[in-house]
């Protein structure tokens, strides 16, 4: 019998510059394939994420997106969505014109979500993500900071936690702590081995960034991501409410900074709708870059 093989892509979120933001792994027709390939697809990748376009299950949405990471299916990712759809639209699945917005009704294991595909110059990709319901997180912070090699000092202000992910967000003091943490997968296991973690810091590399984060999933299987859509669009009401600022009426637009300790920046929009002072829609946005394209044998 001869081989079988799929088109893949890999794309550089968050970016406009080759070798920079986060890679992900793009099939862009995934219909034929069994969830266990798809495993095994983002396995071989050993990516953060390889996301999958399928046919909705849904008559309520336009296609279907599914994310894994090497080890697991999950429930949101924002670089991959970008990538994906990035690679959509450049490779005549959803062709847009310069000046054109198409917008998308998205099946996702976190809902059916909206995207917005945009060409001025480059492709752009908006997505939508659920409104975070922060959650106080009360920790022994001197030994939680300890698991980390900084001192308690160094994470500042409230912690909190975001349950629909399991995502903790802790600020930090300033870049150099930022820049001190050391994972410890092991420890950090007796604590929560499902946690998520996402320390952030004021201080920015670039004056008109709102923060700079970083995020380390390692029960995800990913030890620390380079860019995080997921992570950094939840910011975006966390940053309004630790500055004690109501959001305005409409859209305020933020943006956040990651990936610069890894040799990879890259920087997230994040959208923020209020009405009446309450977060009623969030989203991110950015643009991505091929670097890759070929075949997988499966």
């Amino acid at each position: 019998m001869s081989p079988q093989y799929v088109p893949i892509f890999q794309y550089n979120a968050f970016t406009d510059k080759p070798f920079a933001g986060n890679p992900a792994g793009v099939v862009i027709d995934a219909s034929a394939l069994a969830d266990e390939t798809l495993q095994l697809i983002a396995r071989q990748m050993n990516l953060a994420e390889t996301a999958f376009l399928v046919p909705p299950s849904s008559s309520a949405a336009d296609i279907r997106l599914r994310w894994f990471t090497p080890a697991q299916e999950v429930t949101l990712c924002g670089h991959a969505t970008i990538a994906a759809f990035a690679a959509a639209a450049e490779h005549g699945v959803y062709p847009t014109e310069p000046g054109e917005e198409r917008e998308l009704r998205v099946e996702t294991l976190s809902g059916i979500l909206r995207i917005r595909i945009t060409k001025r110059g480059a492709v752009r990709v908006a997505m939508q993500i659920p409104v975070p319901d922060f959650q106080p997180l009360d920790l022994d912070r001197p030994a939680f900071a300890a698991l980390w090699g900084v001192g308690a000092a160094d994470l500042d202000g409230d912690w909190w936690a975001l349950p629909s992910t399991n995502y903790w967000y802790i600020p930090v003091r300033d870049a150099n702590a930022l820049r001190s943490l050391t994972l410890n997968s092991e420890a950090l296991a007796e604590i929560d081995p499902g946690a998520s973690f996402a320390f952030f810091t004021g201080e920015t590399v670039e004056p008109d960034s709102n923060w700079h984060l970083r995020f380390f999933a390692p029960f995800l299987g990913v030890p620390e991501d380079t860019v995080t859509g997921s992570a950094q669009g939840p910011m975006g009401p966390l940053h309004l409410r630790l500055k004690r600022a109501l959001a305005q009426d409409g859209w305020t637009e933020l943006r956040g900074e990651q990936g610069d300790t890894l040799g990879r920046p890259g920087r997230v929009i994040v959208r923020v709708h209020a009405e009446k002072g309450i977060v009623d829609d969030l989203e991110i946005a950015g643009g991505a870059v091929g670097m890759l394209e070929g075949r997988i044998r499966i």
